[in-house]
C-alpha cells in the first residue's frame, strides 16, 4: 500500500509540473528538406519579449494536414525570426474521443494515440523549445513521408536518450498529460471543427491558418519585426469557393497509409 501511495504521490507531482507554466526559450532553426538528412536541428537563443503573441496548434499526429503544416509551414517563423515574438504551443490531441471510462480513441487508430502520448511526453520531460520541437519535427517528418512507423529512429537521429518518454509514456503519465490536452481542446471557444485548428490570441484561424504569420504579426503590438515586413499584412476574409479546405474533419476516417499523398491535387479534392 505504501509503493502504491509513493507512486500516486510521483504521478501526481509529474501532473502538477506539466500544468505549470513553462517558459520556453525563442530559437532559430534549420529545417531539413529530406529524412535522409535528419539531425538534430540548429537553434539560436534569442531575447524574451513580454508582448509575445501566443500562437496555439491543435493537431494529431496522423492528420496528413497537420503533418503538412508541422513540417513545411511551422518551422518558418523560426528560420525568419518571428519566433522572437510568438509563444508557441502545441496541442497533440485533435479529433481524439474519450469514453465514459476514460479511454482516448483517436481518428486515425492506436498509432495516432500512441503518437499523440508520445508527442505530448516530448513537451513534458523536454520542456526546452529546441529540444522538443526537434524531436516533434523529426517525427511528423516521417508521418508526412508516409513512413510513420520509423518514428523511434528520431532518438538516434537526434542523439536523445529513449527512456525518458518510455517512462512517462508506461507510467501512465502520458495518459494524464493526454486528458489535460482533451479538457483544453474541449474549452476552445468556438469549438473547434477540425485539425489543424490554428488559433493566435485564442482567435481561430480557420481554414487560412497557413496564412498564420500574417495574423501574429497584426496581433502584435510592439515594434514590428524584419520578419513582419515580408508578410501580405491584409487578410483575405474568404478563402476562394474553389479551393478546397487542407483540414481533417471532425468525425471522419481516413487511411493513415501514404500520409503523404493527401497533399497532391487529386486529395486536395477530397474533404475529410
Amino acid at each position: 500500500m505504501a509503493s502504491s501511495s509513493s507512486s500516486s504521490v510521483f504521478l501526481l507531482s509529474l501532473v502538477i509540473l506539466f500544468c505549470a507554466s513553462i517558459q520556453s526559450s525563442s530559437a532559430q532553426i534549420t529545417v531539413l528538406s529530406s529524412l535522409s538528412g535528419i539531425k538534430e536541428l540548429e537553434f539560436a537563443s534569442h531575447s524574451a519579449d513580454a508582448n509575445k503573441v501566443t500562437l496555439a496548434l491543435h493537431y494529431e499526429t496522423l492528420c496528413p494536414y497537420c503533418s503538412n503544416f508541422m513540417v513545411n509551414y511551422l518551422p518558418q517563423i523560426f528560420n525568419n525570426g518571428l519566433i522572437d515574438i510568438i509563444d508557441l504551443q502545441l496541442i497533440p490531441y485533435g479529433n481524439a474521443k474519450i469514453t465514459s471510462d476514460k479511454v482516448i480513441t483517436c481518428q486515425h487508430g492506436p498509432t495516432e494515440c500512441e503518437l499523440n502520448t508520445v508527442e505530448a511526453c516530448a513537451l513534458q520531460v523536454w520542456p526546452a523549445q529546441d529540444k522538443h520541437f526537434n524531436f516533434i519535427n523529426c517525427v511528423e517528418t516521417f508521418v508526412y513521408n508516409g513512413q510513420q512507423s520509423q518514428w523511434k529512429s528520431c532518438y538516434s537521429k537526434l542523439g536523445y536518450k529513449e527512456e525518458p518518454i518510455n517512462e512517462c509514456y508506461n507510467s501512465g503519465l502520458g495518459q494524464h498529460l493526454e486528458l489535460g490536452y482533451a479538457k483544453a481542446t474541449g474549452a476552445l471557444n468556438p469549438p473547434h471543427k477540425y485539425v489543424p485548428w490554428v488559433t493566435v490570441n485564442d482567435e481561430p484561424l480557420y481554414d487560412d491558418y497557413r496564412n498564420f504569420q500574417t495574423y501574429v504579426c497584426n496581433a502584435y503590438q510592439g515594434t514590428k519585426p524584419a520578419a513582419c515586413q515580408a508578410q501580405q499584412m491584409e487578410i483575405t476574409s474568404k478563402t476562394k469557393s474553389d479551393q478546397m479546405l487542407e483540414v481533417t474533419f471532425m468525425d471522419k476516417t481516413i487511411p493513415t497509409t501514404n500520409i503523404r499523398s493527401p497533399m497532391t491535387k487529386a486529395r486536395r479534392q477530397m474533404k475529410f
